[in-house]
């Protein structure tokens, strides 16, 4: 017999064994989708707001909840309710409502002829003809529109018909996905079927077809992508170039997922003017870190079909929390491979590749580390005289004390390094300094004397008949910092201006060391930082000898409210009592002015959006700027940034001489358009080093981005030009190259965000 009950908003209870009863429309979780697609892109601030919002706790999932159900009109048959009018249920977390629906309370399942719309946890649907199992959340549609949520990352689509099996996939077919907003159609995928596996974290497509503002851009037979962050084998984005000296390129990259702890990228590299490059990256990641192998191989046409290869390994990782480990090394076949195939000046100018490993100790106040290395040298016009020695091995250890006794503060440093190169001297080299200090540091001043002594011992192969094998330095060296610190109110917030003068006295006695070669010193430039150096070369082969008292003054503005600093000025300059008589081999001008140059720093924040900062090395006698640079930012916002940077060198001692302007920008117009560009120009040589125009649309769920960028060749007469396309589509890998990695580089402060 068939009861009819036709009371308005009448609501009955579904106990189906569950014990709680929760009731509340519209804002509910649900268990059908056990994982949401999960798309890669960002969700663009930009974007309407989503149609549905899923407020946590509005519909708890709680075993033993009852099945509440509201209709016009509720008819049992035979145990199978039947819902008629203004039909909605509710249960765990989720809500369907439609015109109509059957309901069985013994096997939980739930059938709908006509049009539904259902909502929960990550999910909104409008479809017609469903079937819902709520036992084994369970679900098939017919025609449907779907929005998917997980963590705030979005996709949106229809289907002719859509279900959820038993093994967890969802299934679509005569699909579209976007991760644009519901009703935008800027881009889509289109195909036969879409099947969904959110445990392994990869959706896949059949018979697919991009679709971008109505321009079909891609077609294939299969196509696999992520819908989580889980790795999965299968095709990258293609990317699209040219280069000056490639000619059209296609990059077609294939990644291998080949187990948790390892996989490879295998990219074939289609270039006009040389031919096909195969590039390959393996990582393994152990207990010990993560390793990485690059190896790039090309028969190149355009270098007389000479092979040419290019080889990386590059290793960080750790053994526990005190013992570090780091491998680098790198080789090329040739010095023009990586001008010919990189598109950097970075890359393109360098003269060595370094191959090392270290082992880093560092535990309390102990640090040592453990070194072999080597150097290939790539422009085989630096004579063998001017190539690194290699370090097979090198041992460093350093330590400090803790305070002793009347303050008194001890530290060790020392070393052993084998120096070993072809055709050259060679041999051992060990070095130790301990010193003893006396830091007294108060509010207002600090006082800091300090002794040292310094012995290095050499034994030494294929040296000259009159130089002996084995020789030994031994020096002592007397050091006095000391500084006082003024300050002054500046206002009733608390702000700060401080004077902070500084005075430090160096004495170490001078030793005659040319018959000491030279395997690792250099002299170091001139600045701030020199002035309280207890050597000015780097490296343990040159001492060099002092009796000097430099003298520099501070000053700095600190904001009270926040603490923070709003301006610093330095300046500084080494008074010599005696002239100084070490140098390096082959440098026979050794500068004996009883006073050195100016150095002085400043630094600024102006306001929130403006800084500055430069710093300047000046020759009194002379009259002449040695070097300078100068910069100036400002950046009012996000992805608004502009720089202004003027470097001058001027150094007749190394015969150094240029002069540069910078300028770069990045700035939006609008709420989408972006244009970013640089220039370097060089005006002591009247020339353009680089130059770089850039210009992107960013929308919520798209962008394209364009660049030219024009840079001079490392033979330093010709300019290499490289042009730059890149379609992003959000929730898709990019199509084309880095373009954000590209305005990283060349425009400081810049940070690509987007996705």
């Amino acid at each position: 017999m068939i009861e009819p009950w036709c009371k308005a908003d009448y609501h009955f209870n579904f106990t189906h064994c569950r014990t709680t009863n929760i009731r509340r429309k519209h804002l509910i979780s649900t268990g059908l989708l056990s994982a949401a697609f999960v798309s890669s892109g960002a969700w663009g601030a930009q974007c309407p707001a989503p149609r549905f919002v899923y407020e946590p706790g509005t519909f708890a999932s709680t075993p033993g909840a009852p099945v509440i159900a509201e209709a016009d009109s509720v008819v049992s048959d035979d145990g199978e309710v039947s819902l008629t009018g203004n039909t909605t249920i509710q249960y765990q977390g989720r809500e369907l409502a439609a015109e109509n629906a059957r309901y069985n309370p013994v096997t939980g399942e739930i059938s709908v002829s006509g049009a539904m719309s259902f909502m929960g946890e990550g999910i909104q649907l409008k479809s017609s003809d469903a079937f819902i199992d709520l036992d084994d959340d369970l679900f098939r549609t017919g025609d449907s529109e779907y929005e998917l949520d997980l963590n705030g990352k979005r996709a949106a689509g229809t289907a002719t018909s859509m279900a959820k099996l038993g093994n967890g996939h969802f299934v679509m077919q005569g699909a579209t996905y976007s991760t644009c907003p519901p009703g935008d159609a800027s881009w889509f995928v289109k195909a036969d079927s879409i099947d969904l596996d959110p445990e392994e974290g990869i959706g896949t497509a059949r018979d697919l077809r991009l679709i971008f503002k109505g321009v079909p851009l891609l077609a294939l037979p299969a196509f696999s992508f992520p819908i989580s962050e889980k790795r999965n084998t299968g095709f990258l984005a293609p990317v699209l170039a040219r280069g000056e000296r490639t000619g059209l390129e296609v990059h077609i990259p294939w990644y291998w997922n080949i187990r948790p702890e390892a996989d490879a990228t295998f990219t074939p590299r289609f270039m006009s003017k040389r031919g096909t490059q195969l590039q390959s990256e393996l990582r393994y990641l152990n207990r010990q870190g993560l390793w990485t192998l690059d190896h790039e191989y090309l028969k190149d046409r355009g270098y007389d079909d000479r092979s040419r290869y290019f080889t990386q390994l590059r290793h960080n990782g750790s053994f526990n929390a005190d013992l570090t480990s780091t491998i680098v090394a790198r080789r090329v076949s040739d010095k023009d491979y990586l001008e010919d195939l990189g598109d950097s000046l970075q890359v393109a100018s360098i003269t060595h590749l370094e191959q090392r490993a270290d082992l880093n100790y560092e535990r309390g106040r102990v640090r040592a580390l453990a070194r072999l290395q080597s150097f290939q040298t790539v422009d085989e016009d630096i004579v063998a005289d001017d190539r690194p020695h290699r370090r097979l091995p090198q041992f460093k250890v350093s330590a400090d004390s803790e305070k002793l006794p009347y303050g008194f503060r001890t530290d060790l440093a020392g070393e052993f390094v084998y120096f070993d190169k072809d055709d050259a001297v060679t041999g051992a080299r060990v070095d130790v300094q301990p010193r003893l200090s006396w830091p007294v540091v108060r509010d207002a001043w600090f006082f800091k004397p300090s002794i040292a002594h310094r012995f290095t011992y050499y034994n030494l192969n294929n040296t000259e008949d009159d130089i002996d094998r084995s020789s030994s330095r031994n020096l002592n060296t007397l050091a006095v910092d000391s500084g006082l610190f003024f300050d002054r109110i500046l206002d009733t917030e608390g702000s700060v201006q401080t004077l902070e003068p500084r005075i430090f006295y160096l004495r170490v006695p001078h030793q005659d060391q040319s018959d000491i070669p030279v395997f690792d010193s250099s002299a170091f430039d001139f600045n701030i930082s020199q002035l309280f150096r207890d050597n000015r070369f780097s490296g343990a082969d040159r001492i060099a000898d002092a009796n000097q008292l430099s003298l520099a003054l501070t000053t700095r503005v600190i904001n009270g409210p926040d603490g923070r600093e709003r301006f610093r000025a330095s300046i500084g300059q080494i008074f010599h009592f005696d002239d100084r008589r070490v140098g390096l081999p082959g440098n026979d001008t050794i500068d004996t002015r009883s006073t050195s140059d100016f150095v002085g720093e400043v630094s600024t924040t102006l306001t929130d959006g403006w800084s500055g900062k430069g710093s300047i090395q000046w020759n009194p006698d002379e009259e002449r700027t040695v070097r300078s640079a100068l910069s100036l930012a400002y950046r009012p916002g996000p992805n608004k940034i502009a720089n202004v940077t003027h470097r001058v060198v001027n150094d007749e001692s190394r015969e150094e001489k240029t002069e540069q302007i910078d300028l770069s920008a990045v700035w939006t117009l609008g709420s989408s358009w972006r244009v970013a560009g640089r220039w370097n120009y060089s005006l002591d040589a009247d020339r353009s080093i680089e130059s770089l125009l850039g210009l992107e649309y960013d929308s919520c769920c798209w962008a394209v981005r364009f660049a030219a960028r024009r840079y001079i060749a490392d033979n330093g007469d010709d300019h290499d030009t490289s042009l730059y396309f890149q379609l992003v589509l959000k929730g898709l890998a990019p199509l084309g190259q880095n373009y954000g990695a590209l305005l990283e580089n060349a425009i400081l402060g810049y940070r690509d965000n987007v996705q």
